[in-house]
């Protein structure tokens, strides 16, 4: 199911909004120094885990 089509009952905390501009501008485009281990907020790694399941990934689409 593509991702603008799931449902996500949660409220968005601002904790996540503030780590996503950090994930953007430390995590690079292929994804490859990103840490699942790392401290990132749930969304954000269902969000890699949903890129890397459906095969999108910038370093792939070059």
């Amino acid at each position: 199911m593509p991702l603008e089509q799931t449902r996500h009952n949660k409220a968005i905390s601002g904790d996540t909004w503030s780590q996503l501009l950090e994930f953007f501008n430390k995590v690079d485009t292929g994804l490859e120094n990103y840490d699942a281990e790392g401290a990132w907020p749930y969304l954000i790694d269902e969000f890699v885990e949903y890129l890397n399941e459906n095969g999108i990934n910038h370093s792939k689409m070059e």
